[in-house]
This record gives structure tokens, sequence and C-alpha cells, in this order.
């Protein structure tokens, strides 16, 4: 595991390259003036928990990829659960702690490794940053007209404008899900809430491009299957208000060594058909190869500097690894850019929540 531990004192630059244009920043700005700005903390999955475990490759992931964790006997890893939004104390409940997240990196060695991001989200809200950057600020401006109506009600006076304006925000955000099925997907998605971070499961919506020995590419993404099944809670209120504030954490506190969380990595093969540009846009392959069993059983220590110093990255190359690289999905290189400038600012700042 100590290869891991270097890669967290590196600059910025492992795990994220600074982005070339403004749009990521864009992105970073309006996310926080949602959730608001927590010094230290990711913009967004802002409430999570590094973990620590091994991943062994299947015979047939050798069949896919040159790259050292799909050939090697095994593989460290080092892996963050979390839950949605940009909030750090967020109950694990809340409607807005969604989708559950999973980012994996595979440690080679000192100077190399690869990132894996999923999410309990089968594919993405919108295809493009910028759509995703329009979705976010009808939201916003959606919410704080709610908001405004609401204490204007509450204070018992006239609320005609208070009225106008949210029916004006309202019927803008409704237009545009109208216009974006996906964000409407995303929108009115169920919000699951699992026993725990191994009883749901996690999927990988961008095309990764796998290279095996014999020059063969073949386009991937990543379904996560958990050994223990997938279990969730009721969408019952009041149990789940039962639920500990920080019961997903709590679990993981609790359960490692004994009982490690694993999961199936199933590599999903995208047909000649399938869209492989547009995370929106679930493959309709139904071929599912299992490349290997992720194994964690340890919380990482010091874990709240490691997890400000630790960038994962959604672009698979980013480490230098051979064998995997990035679709030209145009997804991938605006959210590369977000994380790039979500570590830059959490490594330069104080934790004070």
């Amino acid at each position: 595991m100590a290869a891991q531990m270097n890669g967290y004192s590196s600059g910025v630059s492992n795990g994220a390259t600074r982005p070339d244009d403004t749009l990521p920043k864009e992105l970073v700005d309006e996310m926080q003036a949602i959730f608001g700005k927590h010094p230290g903390y990711r913009t967004t999955h802002a409430k999570g928990l590094l973990v620590e475990g091994t991943f062994t490759p299947t015979e047939q992931a050798r069949s896919l990829s040159i790259a050292p964790h799909f050939n090697n006997a095994s593989t460290p890893v080092i892996a963050r659960f979390s839950v949605g939004g940009g909030i750090p104390h967020i109950p694990d409940v809340d409607d807005s702690a969604t989708p559950k997240g999973l980012a994996i990196r595979f440690q080679i060695d000192d100077d190399t490794h690869t990132d894996l991001i999923a999410h309990s989200f089968n594919g993405f809200a919108t295809r493009t940053g910028e759509d995703f950057l329009a979705f976010l600020q009808l939201f916003r401006t959606f919410k704080v007209a709610q908001f405004l109506l609401e204490k204007a009600k509450a204070g018992g006076g006239d609320y005609s404008k208070e009225l106008e304006n949210f029916k004006k925000a309202a019927g803008a955000f409704h237009i545009f899900l109208a216009s974006h099925p996906s964000a409407a997907a995303f929108v009115n998605a169920p919000k699951p809430n699992p026993f725990n971070y191994g009883t749901i499961t996690y999927w990988e919506p961008n095309t990764h491009v796998l290279t095996n020995k014999d020059g063969k590419i073949t386009n991937v993404r990543y379904r996560l299957d958990p050994e223990d099944g997938e279990h969730l809670y009721p969408n019952d209120p009041e149990q789940l208000n039962k639920l500990g504030k920080s019961y997903l954490e709590d679990d993981l506190q609790q359960r490692f060594p004994e009982k490690p969380i694993v999961f199936t990595i199933q590599a999903h093969i995208a047909d000649p058909t399938d869209v492989l540009d547009d995370a929106t846009i679930p493959y309709k392959s139904t071929t599912f190869v299992p490349v290997g069993r992720l194994e964690l059983n340890k919380v990482s220590d010091d874990n709240a500097a490691k997890q400000q110093q630790i960038a994962f990255s959604p672009a698979p190359d980013q480490g230098g690894i051979k064998g995997i690289s990035s679709s030209k999905d145009p997804l991938i290189q605006t959210r590369k850019g977000v994380y790039w400038i979500s570590a830059d600012q959490r490594r330069h700042e104080k934790q004070v929540e």
C-alpha cells in the first residue's frame, strides 16, 4: 500500500490536468452557488470516506486490455465512497444526497495509476458540460424563487411578486426538462438508500477504450455488481429517519476487516450500434464481461487529510496507464477540468466544518 500513499502529497496533476477553457470553472462556481462554499471539501460528493483494498482480475480481463491491473495477479486500490451533493454533513438519506458514488484508483506503481469513477445512477443528466451548466443555473433559479415564495407566504403579507417570479422560474426549468429527457430522468429518478455502501449497484457512465496485446480495440462502460446483492431501504420517511445521519460511514468504520465489501466489476461491451459519446444513453448491448473482483476491507488512516489531497480523474489514462484511454465523450474533458479545479481549491484551504 506504500505506493498508494505516495500519491496523496503529489501535485494536482496526479489525477487531473489544468483545464484549458472556462466551462469547468463556471460549473464549479454554479455548484458552489447551489450548495455553498465549504473550504477544504469537494465541490460535489463532499461527504465521503476513503477505503482501501485489492483488485484481482479475471482471465477475461487479460483478453481485453494490456493494462497492468488487468494482467497482474492483483493490484492495490484506494477508493472513496460518497453521497451526492456538495454539503459535507448532509444526512445520508436526504434526497439531495444522491446519487451515491464510488471512485476507485488502481495503483500500479509509484508513478502509474488509473481511475474509475462510478455512481448509482445509470447515465448522466446531460450530454455536454454546456447543457449541465444550463441545467444547474435553471435549477438554482427555481429553488431560490421557491424559497422566496415560501418565505413571503410565511410572512403573511402580499406575495404576488414572489409568486410571479416562481412561476417564471418553474416554467423555464420545466421547459428545459421537457427538451432534455435525460435531465428529467435524473431529476425524477428514485433516490435509493442502500443498507450499506456495498448493497447498491454503481455505473461508470463514460465510454473507455481498451486495447489488448493484438491491438484490438473494445469500447466499454462499467457496472459494479455488489457481491451481497442489492438491498435498499423502503422509501418510508419514518423508517429512514431512524437511521443515523451518517449510517453509511458508520457501517464502514465498524465492519472492516471482518466484513469486506466486494464487487464484481463488469465491462459492458458496446455493440457497433451503441452511442459512445453520449453518457445519457445507456448501451443497448447485453454483453457483460466480468473483469475482476474488487475487495475493500480497510478505512484509510488520516482520512480527512488524505481526502483533501487525492484527486481522482474521470479520464482513465490520466495516470499514465497503457491499454486504457478516454473516448470522445465530451463530458470526460469537462468533468476532468471540474475535478482539477475542485482539487486545487481544497488543497489550499483549511477545513472549518
